[in-house]
């Protein structure tokens, strides 16, 4: 890892050099920069509770606790109940070989702009984060997630920065060969983040890869393409990176498992939605998003239909209120973003959440990427 360089990062990285002591680091991460194959890792969301249990460990390297949420103030207000609740899951992974890491998030962007105009604040966040290590060295590293769709100042984008590379250096001193990974978002529409900073601070970036077309999205479509409907897709999204020097075994494309089912306003592909649409696992236990339909039934239902740009999967139903689209990834479009991951040189991949999957969907990702 790098430091950056502006004036607020030169600062708040005396933390680094005022440490007490190097903690003890354990056994040195597996990173993507660093494997011949790709990168598995997958997100264990908080409110899918022991769906753990049926995780494919023998194919993951790394497992994302999701989430422990970061306030204003610098610490960390909602741990979801980590480490303590989820001692048998971190048990369970690392006894397979897996590497965890928990993630500190933040979704609100006036926290956001209250928490990284502020140094003293920044400050306490970093000793927050560093904490999640000091207190269990069989970690492998922390990962970020903070996503904002608004504009920001120029000193509150620095200031997000400066937490990076704070957190980079005091990671490097004190728990050497400790990761540091970060979520970005695939479209930076507002400019909130520095990317190519982050794409030097960061062992490896996150690119999202899904949420192209969403709930509040004016018309139906993929989720996540990886080619075709303009520049909603995969492909614009590396080219993005690229040009931002990001070396692309840095990247690892998060995968949805789970889709979007809108109203909208005929049965052709790509329809108009006439309001908001709702989220549909792939499949997943009946306490996960109970009375949400699941993607899988829904096609079985009603028919897939695929789209021929992205090979992603469709369906389309009319109902006494109107026509309902749905749009949701299966084996067959998961293993061409699989493909698209090595034809292109990536990183790897990380499903979101990998308690929508079933036992069909580990079975070809063994085949299909180990």
């Amino acid at each position: 890892m790098k430091p950056g360089g502006s004036a607020l990062i030169v600062g708040l990285t005396v933390l680094a050099g005022s440490a007490c002591a190097a903690g003890t680091s354990g056994p040195r991460s597996l990173v993507p920069t660093e494997m011949q194959e790709p990168f598995v890792a997958g997100y264990h969301a908080y409110w899918t509770g022991d769906s753990w249990r049926s995780y494919p460990f023998d194919v993951l390297d790394e497992l994302f606790f999701f989430e422990t949420e970061a306030g204003a103030d610098g610490e960390l207000l909602d741990r979801r109940g980590w480490p303590g609740e989820w001692s048998e899951m971190r048990d369970q992974a690392l006894a397979a070989g897996v590497q965890v890491v928990p993630t500190v998030s933040m979704h609100d962007a006036e926290a956001f702009q209250l928490l990284f105009a502020d140094a003293a604040r920044i400050e306490r966040l970093v000793e927050s984060t560093i904490g999640l290590l000091v207190a269990d060295s069989a970690l492998a590293g922390v990962h970020l997630d903070f996503e904002v769709f608004q504009p920001v100042s120029p000193a509150v984008r620095d200031g997000f920065t400066a937490y990076v590379a704070a957190l980079a250096e005091e990671i490097d001193l004190r728990f050497p060969g400790k990761s540091l990974s970060a979520f970005t978002l695939a479209f930076d529409d507002d400019d909130v983040y520095n990317e190519q900073a982050l794409g030097r601070l960061a062992d490896y970036l996150v690119i999202q890869g899904y949420d192209y077309y969403s709930s509040g999205s004016a018309s139906a479509g993929p989720v996540g393409a990886t080619t075709g409907w303009g520049r909603l897709n995969w492909e614009t999204v590396v080219a993005r990176f690229d040009a931002f020097g990001v070396p692309r075994r840095k990247l690892v494309m998060a995968v949805p498992l789970y889709g979007y089912e809108w109203p909208v306003v005929s049965g052709e592909m790509g329809a108009a939605t006439r309001g908001e649409g709702r989220t549909v696992p792939y499949t997943g236990a009946p306490e996960l998003l109970p009375g949400e339909p699941r993607a899988l039934d829904r096609g079985e239902e009603h028919g897939v239909q695929r789209d021929p740009a992205s090979d992603v999967p469709w369906y389309a139903f009319e109902t006494p209120d109107g026509w309902v689209q749905g749009w949701f990834d299966d084996a067959v479009s998961l293993r061409a973003k699989y493909e698209f991951v090595r034809d292109h040189g990536l990183g790897g991949i990380a499903l979101f959440p990998m308690a929508y999957g079933n036992d069909t969907l580990w079975e070809d990702l063994r085949r299909t990427l180990r």
